[in-house]
């Protein structure tokens, strides 16, 4: 077997995102079916709640579980692109002995192995917290009381995931293994070996080598920009649908964009540094300091998470403004939602500290890059 099932589990990031998508899905969609059971209850005066309440459901697992659903799907672009980048060599041989393409790509649909276990686990963790759910959504008197029901169909929110991302694992492997088996064989690209000396142009051969680490890494500044992004809106967000909506749902949309925004960030920031380990030894080998060191690698994915973050906040006002003030807006007792100022403020000072925190200790973890690195070029 080229790719192993101990390979798949390192697939972390996979598995906690697709266990997010389906718990989030099979809540919302669970509830959706029985709501729709007691349609033949509702009085006339109850239709624009009852409407509102179908359409909140939609809304959730259309928005969340799409967005988690496509961050899935760029992850395990960037796993697999990685793995086949670190075993190229062992690719290119098989490809020299005579298996084509397809046949080598096939192995990766083992990467499936790691969607089976993200949404096998979402679909047990949902059903553990479904009743707690279903109390929250019944809270109040707006509706006739839904009554929870085991709905066997969605237990293709397991089965089909896997088997689209068995696909999607074995469609990528299959252009990526499009290269010559010569180029395979001789791995990825080898570090420039330039000559570096310490001048009165310092600045702006450091301004260079930074804008350089992230033109080369445009996929790490996605991942950047796109956990401040998760940071930004789910933590405003789910304080804010305490106040609209429940506690429990508050909780469970901060917690999944927490996860999703570490998830994001380590992986970036980890493959930024293990990545530019031989730039940093040369630097340290011909004089700059860590903190020089430190910015010109790290210093410009300020930039994403900035962004990310501002982006974010947006994101989710209007998503709240469209629910709240649009959508439940003819449903009576419903709160005017505008702009949460203050979980803004909030916010903003917390992932100040953390992104600065995390910066300083990947800075450290630079420190640790020894300069025997260099010996392999």
């Amino acid at each position: 077997m080229i790719v192993s099932f101990k390979d798949a589990f390192k697939f972390i990031g996979i598995i906690i995102t697709v266990c997010c998508a389906v718990l989030v899905c099979n809540m919302f969609l669970n509830y959706h079916i029985d709501l729709n059971a007691i349609a033949g209850e509702i009085s006339e005066s109850q239709q624009v709640a009852y409407k509102a309440m179908q359409l909140n459901s939609k809304v959730v697992c259309g928005v969340t579980g799409g967005c988690l659903a496509m961050t899935s799907a760029v992850l395990l672009i960037f796993y697999i692109g990685n793995y086949i980048k670190e075993h190229s060599a062992r690719f290119g041989i098989l490809k020299a002995l005579g298996y084509n393409d397809l046949k080598v790509a096939a192995s990766c649909a083992v990467f499936g192995l790691c969607v089976l276990i993200g949404a096998a686990a979402g679909y047990a963790l949902s059903w553990a917290l479904m009743t707690k759910f279903y109390a929250a959504q019944n809270d109040g008197e707006t509706l006739p009381t839904v009554v929870l029901h085991y709905q066997p169909v969605l237990l293709l929110t397991v089965v089909l995931p896997t088997l689209f991302y068995s696909a999607l694992s074995v469609l990528i492997a299959y252009i990526k293994l499009k290269a010559p088996a010569l180029s395979l064989i001789k791995g990825g690209d080898k570090l420039r070996r330039i000559k570096v000396t310490k001048s009165d142009k310092d600045r702006n051969f450091l301004t260079e080598l930074a804008f350089s680490v992230i033109k080369g890494r445009k996929m790490l500044v996605f991942f950047v920009g796109f956990g401040c992004f998760c940071f930004s809106a789910m933590t405003q967000m789910g304080l804010s649908m305490r106040t609209y909506a429940s506690d429990m749902m508050g909780y469970m949309i901060l917690i999944i964009g927490l996860v999703l925004a570490a998830m994001s960030l380590l992986l970036a920031l980890s493959a930024v540094i293990s990545g530019n380990a031989k730039t940093v030894a040369m630097l340290k080998a011909n004089g700059y300091s860590i903190k020089e060191s430190g910015l010109a690698v790290l210093g410009l994915y300020h930039l994403p998470a900035v962004l990310g973050f501002a982006i974010g906040s947006a994101y989710q006002w209007g998503v709240l403004n469209v629910m709240i003030n649009i959508v439940f807006s003819s449903v009576e007792g419903t709160a005017h939602y505008a702009f949460d100022w203050k979980a803004f403020g909030v916010c903003t000072a917390i992932f100040v500290v953390a992104y600065e925190a995390l910066n300083q200790y990947y800075v450290w973890r630079i420190t640790k890059t020894p300069l025997k690195s260099l010996m392999s070029e």
